[in-house]
């Protein structure tokens, strides 16, 4: 039956490869090829000047692997939490499925499998580059490729299954007229705890290279119980070409399948129960604020989004996971000894601004995807009645633009910022990383909402979908790499400004040259990556005929 349930997805796979599909998706073939390139470029150049670094490099080399590892078990199963509940729960699928002769645990079979792929598709998609740079840089045999990937299938599952079963349980505790407050309670406690553990375990001193050890030592990404440390012992001997340390692989490897089993029996113990439980409330979240306002024509597109993001619980309770997400990181970055590491390089400080900044950017393209990539997809099979209605698509457009910049453009300063203060960044670095910052959030939002005019899909299951489809991961892509291209040129820029304040003979005619080409490549990228998209969207919209296509 699982097999009958999965034959129409791979049917609408299998017809999508043809000569004429192929063709048309060449352009976003190069653009992930050329991603890829660039990715693995930077993470080989970072890694090698980290191990460069006299004493510490091995240490920070092995750290940084476990940090991303670390952070990834948090993303995904975060991930899956949201996905798992779109997928199980409010996908449209879901009431054609359960009228049909299909025994509920082959439902939660496919909706877990979509599930899977729905969560980690962008995982899958950036951190390969990392494992090649790791295994060239250190020389890896083929054995550590192997069992790299063993190992991380068996990760993105372990999370899956975490993430699953946490999903059934919370719409099991939670009903849905109270699925508001709890998730609202459950987000100040979620803040509460993460201040009460970073305050507890971050050192207050990190001035001498043995603070800096110590820190580094008792990092919590070390801890024997959590998966990514299963994960960084199993391949780690690998890169030094040692013996493939088996224990730690079958931890890895129990627990995988431990976890999907327990994913299986909430499902199948809460998830009929859960479906009625699920059903929207019908109160309105802004009913007391914006009762008796009515918007002009030029602000009706932005008013009906914002009341419709309040009403549907399963948009802006994401709010607290991002939140989450953002502690994490700024926890992350809170426990860089910085100032330790200071005497070790001229440009260690400006190294770790653009590496936050790169995760940043990650985060941003991330958030982008979900909320402005899909805004005009939202609209679904009602999109007819704005084409329908007075209102201008450019000015349609513009709006989405602007309801989804604002947000994110604030979440993502606040970000930066903040980790800048933590990590002891000010004057002049401080103003140039907030400054770039706002000019990737602007470009990288006018990107989002422009693919997601060129490429709308207004037939979805649920709006997970939309974000994985091949213009979703194509925005990603070209996303990512307006982040990495505006970075690089502004590293070129730190090292020509700090050659010239070390040789105390200024920056000369050819190093302002050299500043100059680089601002306005800069600016040249990021104005693209805003307004092409934008205009190019504008004209597709402007010539659709609404068809449900």
């Amino acid at each position: 039956m699982l097999a009958i349930l999965i034959r129409p997805k791979i049917l609408s796979l299998k017809n999508s490869f043809s000569t004429a599909v192929f063709l048309r998706r060449m352009p976003f073939i190069a653009i992930g090829i050329m991603f890829w390139i660039l990715f693995y470029i930077g993470t080989y150049k970072v890694l090698s000047y980290v191990r460069s670094i006299d004493l510490f490099g091995e240490i920070l080399s092995k750290k940084l692997f476990s940090m991303t590892f670390f952070s990834l078990m948090g993303f995904l199963i975060l991930s899956n939490i949201i996905t798992a509940i779109s997928s199980f729960y409010l996908s449209k699928d879901i009431p054609f499925l359960l009228s049909k002769p299909v025994e509920i645990r082959h439902v939660i079979r496919l909706k877990s499998l979509e599930t899977v792929l729905n969560s980690s598709w962008m995982v899958m998609s950036f951190i390969p580059p990392v494992f090649f740079a790791y295994g060239i840089n250190y020389h890896a045999s083929a054995s550590f490729y192997i069992f790299i990937s063993l190992a991380f299938i068996l990760f993105i599952f372990l999370t899956a299954g975490i993430g699953i079963s946490a999903a059934h349980l919370l719409a099991r505790i939670f009903p849905a007229h109270r699925t508001r407050n709890a998730l609202l309670g459950a987000g100040i406690i979620l803040f509460i705890l993460l201040y009460i553990v970073m305050k507890s375990v971050i050192p207050r001193d990190l001035s001498t290279p043995e603070e800096l050890i110590n820190s580094m030592m008792s990092f919590k990404t070390d801890s024997p119980f959590l998966p990514s440390y299963w994960i960084t012992e199993t391949v780690l001997p690998l890169l030094e070409n040692k013996g493939l340390d088996i224990f730690y692989f079958l931890v890895l490897l129990s627990n995988a399948a431990f976890f999907l089993l327990v994913s299986s029996f909430t499902g199948m113990r809460f998830y009929r129960d859960n479906i009625e439980r699920i059903q929207p409330s019908g109160r309105g979240f802004s009913r007391g604020l914006s009762k008796g306002f009515y918007p002009g024509l030029s602000k009706a597109v932005f008013y009906k989004d914002t009341k419709t993001f309040f009403r549907d619980t399963g948009q802006w309770s994401q709010i607290f996971i991002i939140g989450a997400l953002v502690m994490v990181y700024i926890y992350n970055f809170r426990s860089v000894p910085v100032d330790a590491m200071s005497g070790m390089s001229i440009f260690i400080k400006e190294l770790m601004v653009l590496v936050n900044i790169v995760m940043a950017g990650l985060v941003l393209a991330a958030v982008a995807a979900r909320f402005l990539y899909t805004s005009v997809s939202l609209e679904g099979q009602a999109f007819w009645i704005i084409k329908a209605t007075p209102v201008d698509i450019s000015r349609f457009l513009w709006s989405k633009f602007m309801y989804g910049c604002v947000p994110v453009t604030v979440l993502i300063m606040f970000l930066v910022i903040l980790t800048n203060l933590a990590m002891n960044v000010k004057g002049l670095l401080m103003t140039v990383s907030s400054l770039t910052t706002l000019m990737l959030c602007i470009s990288i939002s006018g990107l989002g909402t422009g693919f997601g005019a060129i490429y709308p899909k207004f037939r979805y299951e649920n709006i997970a979908s939309v974000s994985m489809s091949l213009g979703g991961m194509a925005f990603m892509l070209i996303a990512f790499s307006v982040v990495l291209i505006t970075l690089f040129l502004e590293a070129w820029i730190f090292y020509i400004y700090h050659q010239g304040a070390v040789m105390d003979a200024g920056l000369g005619i050819t190093g302002k040259i050299q500043i100059a080409v680089c601002l306005i490549l800069m600016l040249s990228t990021n104005v693209a990556a805003f307004y092409l998209p934008m205009r190019v969207g504008i004209k597709k919209l402007e010539g659709m005929y609404v068809n449900g296509s």
